[in-house]
């Protein structure tokens, strides 16, 4: 562990060109325990765009989701051909109904789910005549799948994942609170290395316009390999530039019977009064969500966004389930 905190400290970077984002902060990918108080992984994340936390849960847990995506992951023989996906990762969609695992200890964990309701919860005061009314917008599911990463893949482009919803982004010398509309939680099946395509990403780069990204002639300028091992678990912003790193060759770590990969179980939420990326109504039938822990409901969508978006015959849709 101590490599990995010797490495967020020797990190840092500044950048800065006349048609290019520029930047001249400091940045790192801050590391902190889940017993640190919420306001620390907050600054962390409105400075850096993101932050690890070092003690998200356990092997054990890890290994227990692990055994419920498997099946689903030997079913396909081929990777998905999508996106940045071209046929060599396989994946695991409508991972919420698949792994109860992922569903109830990674995605409804409250230290994420705190940091959604900072992030992406809408606050609004409006008029009916002269009487303000203040309503909020609770953060939904976007998307949870799981990738599942083998050997030969090269490294993704740097992007920001809030591009499917048409973000547009102002340069900013700081965080101001209301400016993303997603948070991504990334939860590692196995230690994610540089070797094995640990996901690259620009920290402080949350802040940046949408010029031309300023990565350097050799495309690393200010890049950090977020780097974990299992129990950990990487939280970061829709506006961060990130991208899978480049595994080249297999490191030998396969396990009897499986192939070697880089696994992870990846979700993203998003504000309330946004298109969700995965169709949550059509992906999990109503009688299986009716026995998810009421925050898994109410973030695929089973409760309305208030004042008014979202219901079913003119009620929150949590009725539903309670027939």
């Amino acid at each position: 562990m101590a490599f990995f905190q010797q490495q967020a400290r020797r990190f840092a970077w500044s950048s800065s060109s006349s048609d290019k984002e520029d930047s001249v902060s400091t940045h790192s990918i801050r590391r902190l325990s889940r017993t640190a108080p919420l306001s620390l992984f907050i600054e962390a994340v409105e400075k850096d765009g993101c932050v690890i936390v070092t003690d998200f849960t356990d092997r054990t847990t890890v290994e227990q989701a692990d055994k419920e995506v498997r099946p689903w992951l030997e079913k396909e023989s081929d990777g998905a051909v999508v996106g940045a996906l071209q046929g060599q990762t396989r994946t695991v969609t409508r991972l919420i109904g698949r792994s109860e695992t992922v569903r109830e200890k990674f995605f409804a964990d409250p230290l994420y789910q705190d940091l959604c309701e900072h992030f992406l919860a809408l606050e609004t005061t409006h008029y009916y005549g002269d009487k303000p009314l203040t309503t909020t917008s609770h953060p939904l599911l976007s998307i949870a799948i799981t990738f599942d990463i083998p050997p030969g893949t090269p490294a993704q482009g740097l992007h920001r994942d809030d591009k499917n919803h048409h973000v547009r982004h102002n340069q900013a010398e700081s965080y101001e609170k209301g400016r993303d509309v997603l948070l991504g939680l990334f939860v590692p099946g196995c230690n994610t290395t540089k070797a094995n395509g640990a996901t690259r990403v620009v920290p402080g780069s949350h802040l940046w316009g949408d010029k031309a990204p300023d990565f350097g002639s050799d495309g690393n300028h200010g890049v950090l390999d977020a780097e974990m091992e299992v129990g950990e678990a990487f939280i970061m912003l829709g506006s961060l530039y990130h991208g899978g790193g480049n595994y080249e060759k297999a490191l030998g770590t396969a396990k009897e019977g499986i192939r070697e990969s880089r696994t992870v179980h990846a979700m993203f939420s998003c504000t309330g009064v946004s298109r969700q990326e995965e169709i949550s109504f059509l992906s999990y039938p109503i009688e299986d969500v009716k026995k998810y822990s009421p925050i898994v409901q109410e973030r695929l969508g089973w409760k309305q966004s208030e004042p008014n978006l979202g219901w079913v015959d003119l009620k929150s849709p949590e009725v539903l389930l309670q027939t």
